[in-house]
């Protein structure tokens, strides 16, 4: 089978290997889709401090089962297919016991601890069955759509978090595939009016072709002070009920803070990239005007049901937001390229 192998920091070296045994207790799976993640570009770019290389990267997993354990728990027929949470927790530390799956303290993952998706096979051990990590993908869904259940559920565990509720007033700031996963989310839930933004013109453009349903609109935010006064205008002078930051950026956390309502929520969506200044908060605006400052990132078993299942019952469109499909071959171009901000939005590994 051909894999793609991160060797070291900006080293991807697409290899012919043998097919990996499926062990007794777990699943071997033949992938079909597997996004490429923004946190993929960042461990290229950057590595991780999770990750001991060499390793398959690659998390937003949908394929085929090929071949199951005589040992491996639950009812898995081979041919079968399958969404794979990309997070495995251990269902037993103080963490997953309080309903905070992510801040496992035994959590592994694919694409860090064991081989992820960039690969024709990739292995599910028994850890990932016990914790019900496998999603059976509905008939009518494409492997593509199926494979973005991982990001949608996070951006489900951001708005859960902050407590997103119809009828507040909502912005995102970041207008990349996450933030307009945002904005339907935001729309489906019934909030509204919602404010998309980004600092690139190529990106504001894009999104107001496919965010053109959005009850409110969508702007370009470059100069902080007029975007500022701008969201104050469409508020009543009174700012956003709910602000998720939805990219990696200082600036945009800095400018959550400034149009933020009155026991609003900012939520830091986005982490920031390694070497990033610390970013000034009033706290006293805090105090005063009660306003929830969270963050988050990954998501539960229970968010990735849900994220499938919007996808699957067409509540959240996802395939609009798939601009580029390719091979592996093609694997270090699309990690380089995207890490350059261009206008593509989401890019799929597919395996015929």
């Amino acid at each position: 089978m051909k894999r793609a192998v991160l060797r070291d920091i900006r080293q991807l070296s697409v290899e012919e290997v043998e097919l990996p045994a499926c062990p007794p207790d777990g699943l071997r799976v033949r992938t079909r889709a597997c996004g490429v993640c923004a946190t993929d570009v960042k461990i290229y770019n950057y590595g991780h401090h999770l990750l001991k290389l060499p390793r398959v990267l690659g998390h937003e997993l949908a394929g085929d089962i090929d071949a199951v354990g005589e040992a491996a728990d639950g009812s898995y027929a081979v041919g079968q297919r399958v969404a794979v949470v990309a997070g495995i927790n251990c269902m037993a530390c103080r963490y997953c016991s309080r309903g905070a799956p992510s801040m496992c303290e035994n959590l592994e993952a694919f694409g860090y601890h064991h081989d992820g998706g960039y690969a024709e096979y990739f292995i599910v051990p028994a850890k990932s069955i016990r914790c019900n990590g496998i999603k059976a993908i509905p008939d009518h869904l494409d492997y593509a759509s199926a494979s973005v259940m991982e990001l949608l559920a996070c951006v489900v565990n951001g708005q859960e978090l902050s407590g997103f509720t119809a009828g507040e007033s909502v912005l995102i700031l970041g207008a990349g595939p996450v933030g307009i996963l945002h904005a339907r989310l935001a729309k489906a839930t019934g909030c509204g009016p919602i404010f998309l933004a980004d600092i690139s013109p190529e990106r504001v453009a894009q999104a107001q072709d496919l965010c053109s349903s959005i009850p409110a609109g969508v702007f370009e935010c470059s100069d902080a002070e007029i975007f500022r006064e701008t969201i104050l205008e469409h508020t009543d002078g009174i700012g956003c009920d709910q602000v998720m930051v939805a990219c990696g950026a200082p600036q945009a956390q800095s400018l959550a803070m400034q149009v933020v309502d009155k026991c609003g929520c900012v939520n830091f969506f986005g982490g920031l990239p390694r070497g990033s200044d610390p970013v000034e908060i009033d706290t006293n605006a805090i105090h005063y005007r009660h306003i929830r400052v969270v963050g988050t990132h990954g998501s539960s078993l229970h968010q990735n049901d849900t994220a499938l299942s919007l996808i699957a019952d067409d509540c959240i469109a996802v395939s609009d937001l798939i601009t580029g499909r390719i091979g592996l071959e093609s694997l270090e171009d699309a990690l380089t390229l995207s890490d350059t901000a261009g206008v593509g939005l989401k890019t799929i590994v597919t395996y015929e």
